[in-house]
C-alpha cells in the first residue's frame, strides 16, 4: 500500500519521492550508508514512478559507462586538449 502526502508523493520507510530522487545517483552508485540505502531501495521497489525513474537512470549510467569503456578519444583531439590545458597552466 502507498501512503500519500499532500502532493501525491509516496512515503515508504520514512523516505518520500523527493528524498528518493534527490539521492538517486548516490543510491545507484552505492555511496549511501546501509540504513539509508535499504530505506531508499524499499521506497523505489514500492513506488512505481520512482522505480521507473531509477530504472531509466540506471540504464542511462550503464550505457554511458559502456560507451566510455569501448570508445577512445582520437589521439589528435587528446593532444589538442592537453596542449590547451598546458597553455592555461592546468595540464602536466
Amino acid at each position: 500500500m502507498h501512503d500519500h502526502q499532500a502532493h501525491g508523493h509516496h512515503r515508504h520507510d520514512g523516505v518520500d519521492c523527493d528524498a528518493a530522487l534527490s539521492q538517486l545517483f548516490d543510491f545507484l552508485d552505492g555511496e549511501l550508508d546501509d540504513s539509508l540505502e535499504s530505506r531508499l531501495r524499499s521506497h523505489v521497489e514500492r513506488c512505481k514512478p520512482c522505480f521507473e525513474r531509477a530504472d531509466f537512470e540506471k540504464r542511462f549510467l550503464e550505457a554511458v559507462h559502456a560507451a566510455r569503456v569501448t570508445e577512445t578519444c582520437p589521439k589528435a583531439l587528446r593532444e589538442r586538449v592537453l596542449a590547451t590545458l598546458r597553455a592555461e597552466g592546468l595540464g602536466a
